[in-house]
């Protein structure tokens, strides 16, 4: 079955293709702010290179959050303009189980070892889940959530590896440096093309989970914020005499 992935969540900006979990094509680009003009062309190039008709595939998946705020709405739009113009079915995926998905691609994680992806939400916090290889997938431990980088540690299992993704790696690391923790040997931090959000991984499980629970309800579908949204208007107000 052929898959359109659509990642939109950080600054990686990508669309990919898969076909019964063999990546056929991946085109992104990282650059903030950019993703409602280049997605649609990933999106088109990735259609061009492996020949293939939007209406010929068997499913789109999304990166449904936590992430951007604004770069989670534009590609679920796309998704669903997609999704609605053809009548391909569509699917989401949880942005960070689809990061953590990285160590299973890049051969990072054994049995047993844990994978931490973080994504920077801004301040001293971090978007984080918290997942367990088991030599088949990912078993979720913690799901999406959003906590201090000082709360991190508490959560992480005592004497296993962990395989820490997402931009929010660096951030993490810092933050232990300057608390003078020494023991940093059982964290494993990749090189940062391994770190990076990817358009693959979110088509290799949205084919799983169509495979196993069908398409989902396009108009229900929404964005895993997980943070709300705030908007912050400074207003003046000038003393009036009457």
């Amino acid at each position: 079955m052929k898959i359109l992935g659509i990642e939109a969540a950080t600054s990686v900006c990508a669309a990919a293709i898969v076909d019964d979990g063999s990546v056929l094509t991946e085109q992104r680009i990282e650059a903030q702010h950019s993703h409602s003009e280049k997605l649609v062309t990933l999106v088109d190039k990735c259609l061009q290179t492996v020949k293939c008709e939007l209406k010929s595939l068997t499913g789109i998946a999304v990166s449904i959050g936590p992430g951007s705020f604004t770069g989670l709405r534009i590609g679920l739009s796309v998704a669903k303009g997609l999704s609605c113009a053809s009548g391909v079915p569509l699917v989401s995926i949880p942005t960070l189980k689809a990061l953590a998905w990285n160590a299973v691609t890049f051969n990072l994680v054994k049995p047993n070892d844990v994978v931490l992806p973080l994504i920077d939400a801004r301040r001293d916090e971090v978007y984080m889940a918290l997942y367990q290889w088991n030599g088949q997938k990912l078993e979720e431990l913690v799901s999406s959530c959003a906590m201090s980088v000082k709360e991190l540690n508490a959560q992480i299992p005592a004497r296993h590896k962990v395989v820490i993704l997402g931009d929010g790696a660096g951030k993490f690391q810092q933050f232990y440096k300057k608390a003078e923790i020494d023991d940093f040997s059982h964290y494993i931090i990749p090189e940062k093309d391994m770190r990076l959000c990817s358009a693959a991984a979110v088509a290799i499980l949205g084919a799983e989970k169509l495979t196993m629970y069908g398409a989902e309800n396009i108009s229900s579908m929404e964005p895993l914020y997980v943070k709300d949204f705030f908007t912050l208007v400074k207003t003046q107000y000038q003393k009036v005499s009457i």
